[in-house]
């Protein structure tokens, strides 16, 4: 599979002098967002980089944003959640459903009168055929990692690898979460989680979803133009 990748550097915010790889539900101390936001933190993300990257995108929640992508860490904590409150609601203990996440983006996109809407979900075999369709018109992906749906398997998770040179390592693993892909790399989709950089196997994806998922749930929120 070619390489394809968002245009411009992806989010970054300033968290004790470092630049991250996207927001991070973690730096929230109430226990709804740090534990159940991530797809507060997905939605969030790729919004501002499409008010930041695309002149037609750029919402009033976005408007005093510096153009360069970088946000001071209670700045971003700010726009999360206000984001939180106006677009993202989240079910305590059980985070949120694909079509909150959905609708929220809608709703910004109409409010905003901005020519694009979303829709959660696309047939299995045109996944990453619209990933990068998306990807090459500078749209980030939010890609959901659905939860296990066996009623007896209820412990697999995705590997999340990070790359040193030519070599990929697995870092952490993960299930029922939402993250933002900015790139494909060949077999592998680069993603940003939790204010890092991580990499994803396309098979092992697959895979994932067919043995322990499906694709109802584990999917991608597909962007296009109204």
């Amino acid at each position: 599979m070619k390489t394809v990748r968002l245009k411009y550097p992806y989010v970054a915010v300033m968290k004790d002098g470092s630049l991250s790889y996207g927001g991070n539900q973690g730096w929230f101390s109430g226990k709804i967002l740090k534990k159940y936001g991530c797809g507060v933190i997905a939605g969030t993300d790729t919004l501002l980089y499409l008010s930041l990257c695309k002149e037609y995108c750029r919402g009033r929640e976005f408007k005093e944003e510096e153009d360069s992508g970088i946000l001071e860490e209670e700045k971003y904590r700010e726009l999360v959640r206000t984001m939180y409150h106006r677009y993202f609601p989240v079910i305590p203990g059980f985070g949120m459903p694909v079509w909150f996440l959905a609708g929220g983006m809608n709703r910004y996109f109409r409010k905003n009168r901005i020519p694009l809407k979303v829709s959660f979900g696309v047939l299995g075999r045109n996944i990453w055929i619209r990933t990068a369709a998306m990807l090459t018109h500078d749209i980030p992906v939010i890609l959901a990692i659905g939860p296990n749906l066996s009623l007896f398997r209820r412990k697999n998770k995705l590997n999340f690898y990070v790359k040193k040179g030519e070599e990929y390592s697995i870092a952490c693993q993960a299930a029922a979460h939402f993250v933002t892909v900015t790139a494909m790399e060949g077999k592998y989709l680069k993603i940003s989680s939790w204010g890092k950089e991580y990499f994803l196997d396309i098979q092992e994806y697959m895979d994932y979803v067919k043995k322990h998922s499906s694709f109802l749930v584990s999917n991608i929120f597909y962007i296009r133009k109204r």
